[in-house]
């Protein structure tokens, strides 16, 4: 199920070298970089796919975000050089081009964010989301080996910490869009005063997966704990649940002060329980958890998650990473990774129902569509020769920390023996 507040990005011709968002080589070879690291395959079609991206890649002035240009291309060369090391020789170079200008980037969009929070403009969601903004950009950056010590990552967190601390009128958070949440603004009638969006790509969830995830990886900012309490405390404020007490999260408001009612099942239908609606939400929620070391908001999220993948599984009626079953139960792994005992068994089980169970029509799968809305989206997600949802091995990069469901890019250090 769409998403009210997830942008639609349109292709003209299929082809995009220097994107996620559509079907092309870059995306490709994101594909095939995981492939490789599940199977140690041979990498010679990876080489071709790169070899075009990079080839087509543009030398202008650069520019994008987590999921275009020269960050999604360091973000795909780095999973390259985890899950094939034996290419460092061929791309290393690339990879280093990409990560200059993903600094540039950064710091342009740095710079143009401060201004307007010291101006004290209206925001634009594509300020700071994941999808679009400096959320997304701390992700690629969270890729780099020794991130706890990259500086750019360090300022990026801190413009999160203070968009976080920030607020706005009658209790707005700073994360306040003043316009309608569709993506082409209209409506505007409906949402007079603007609204927060929830979701991990477009909302606060995206924020507070930053900021725990940096905590996470040891990120030294000023009030960083503190940001990730407000952020964290907002969604548990105007977290929602059913008539039978079974929590989710509405996708945005547009009151800032939480409703207590109970939400009938059909009324929270449409936010979706995808890596798009609730369960990346909860995914968000449970690091913010781990970052905090408060068992009561890991609790919520495996409980968000369960609903989503049983209550909410008639709602996958599209395939991909961001709405589809696929995505879903990603995210869920993830979860149940971090989780003890019969926890994350009870949520290994629901993403293996889900995916057995639900088959979305491919009638309504975009041609186009690339890593989140396509069908690569879904092939990305499985083990080699297997229709089943896996997790990355241990050993290979982890490529959903593109989208903050994974901690780190890179295999944790093996502490040293003493």
């Amino acid at each position: 199920m769409k998403s009210l507040a997830c942008p639609q990005f349109h292709c003209d011709d299929g082809g995009h070298p220097e994107t996620l968002l559509y079907r092309g080589s870059l995306t490709a070879a994101l594909d095939e970089a995981v492939r490789v690291g599940q199977a140690e395959a041979d990498a010679g079609f990876l080489q071709d796919l790169l070899d075009q991206a990079l080839t087509a890649s543009s030398t202008d002035s650069p520019g994008g975000s987590a999921l275009t240009g020269d960050p999604a291309v360091a973000s795909v060369l780095r999973i390259t050089l985890i899950n094939a090391p034996h290419l460092r020789g061929r791309y290393q170079g690339f990879l280093d081009l990409a990560d200059a200008r993903l600094d540039t980037i950064a710091r342009q969009r740095l710079q143009t964010a401060r201004e307007r929070l010291r101006l004290r403009l209206p925001l634009a969601r594509a300020e700071y989301s994941l999808r679009e903004g400096l959320v997304g950009l701390g992700a690629c950056l969270l890729q780099r080996p020794d991130a706890a010590q990259d500086p750019m990552l360090v300022q990026v967190v801190a413009y999160a910490v203070e968009l976080v601390l920030s607020s706005g009128e009658a209790g707005r958070p700073g994360w306040w869009v003043p316009h309608s949440p569709l993506d082409d603004l209209s409506q505007a009638e409906d949402w007079p005063d603007g609204h927060a969006c929830f979701t991990l790509l477009d909302g606060s969830a995206g924020l507070m997966a930053l900021l725990a995830v940096a905590r996470l990886r040891d990120v030294r900012v000023p009030r960083l704990n503190a940001a990730l309490r407000s952020v964290s405390a907002w969604h548990d404020a105007h977290r929602l649940t059913d008539e039978h007490g079974r929590p989710h999260w509405p996708e945005v408001v547009a009151d800032p002060q939480p409703d207590p009612r109970p939400i009938a099942h059909q009324a929270a239908d449409a936010q979706g329980p995808g890596v798009c609606g609730n369960l990346g939400i909860a995914r968000a929620t449970q690091l913010a958890g781990l970052a905090r070391n408060d068992p009561a908001l890991r609790r919520t999220a495996v409980a968000a998650a369960r609903t989503a993948l049983t209550r909410d599984a008639h709602l996958f009626e599209t395939g991909g990473i961001c709405h589809g079953p696929h995505g879903a139960a990603l995210a869920a792994l993830r979860i149940a990774a971090d989780e003890p005992g019969d926890h994350a068994v009870g949520l290994a089980e629901a993403a293996g129902t889900l995916i057995r169970t639900v088959h979305p029509d491919a009638r309504h799968a975009d041609p186009h569509g690339g890593l989140l809305d396509g069908t690569v989206g879904e092939h990305i997600t499985r083990s080699n020769g297997d229709p089943r949802i896996a997790l990355p091995p241990d050993e290979a990069a982890a490529w959903d920390s593109l989208l903050l469901l994974a901690q780190r890019c890179a295999p944790a250090p093996v502490p040293a023996r003493a």
